[in-house]
């Protein structure tokens, strides 16, 4: 990966700015400085797991609803989640349903599920889901980012989670 002398200040610069101020130890800051300035050139990798994120987020589906509730499966560890919207040919009902990724195999997945549980529910999100296809064969809709637009002031969570135990048995 050949870097152009613009590529490789930003990146000079990025590292300094992650590494933060030298303080008393010169050649600490230094080892430093060049652990994160490799960190960043490596996420600028097509391969990288920041790059495929980035490029994996251009593929999803966008739309806003508002978050029911979030439980676990318990086959597949995935957080289940039930989005109020409005009625569509695919959600006759208004309710749409997608799923995190698992969370027994990945931390990251784990703490979004708990984010979503937590902060989001009864609030209006603009959501990207992303379309898996499992092992078997079958495609599961994969919510892999939220933005917060604020609490929806209609939210009532006994509803709410009424309506996502039900879904979740579907």
């Amino acid at each position: 990966m050949a870097l152009d002398a613009k590529e490789r200040n930003d990146i000079i610069l990025g590292a300094v700015a992650m590494t933060g101020p030298v303080g008393d130890n010169q050649s600490d800051w230094e080892a430093k400085l060049k652990t994160n300035a490799k960190s960043l050139a490596l996420m600028l990798n097509d391969n990288s797991d920041v790059a495929r994120s980035i490029a994996m987020l251009a593929d999803c589906k966008n739309f806003t609803g508002t978050i029911l509730g979030v439980q676990k499966e318990a086959s597949s560890t995935r957080g289940f989640i039930a989005f109020k919207t409005v009625e569509s040919k695919f959600a006759l009902d208004g309710i749409e349903v997608a799923r995190t990724e698992r969370t027994d195999s990945s931390e990251e997945a784990k703490a979004f599920a708990s984010r979503l549980r937590n902060e989001f529910t009864g609030h209006r999100v603009l959501v990207w889901i992303e379309m898996q296809e499992t092992k078997n064969g079958q495609k599961v809709r994969i919510l892999q980012h939220v933005q917060d637009l604020g609490l929806d002031p209609e939210f009532d969570p006994e509803e709410g989670k009424r309506i996502t135990l039900e879904k979740m048995k579907r």
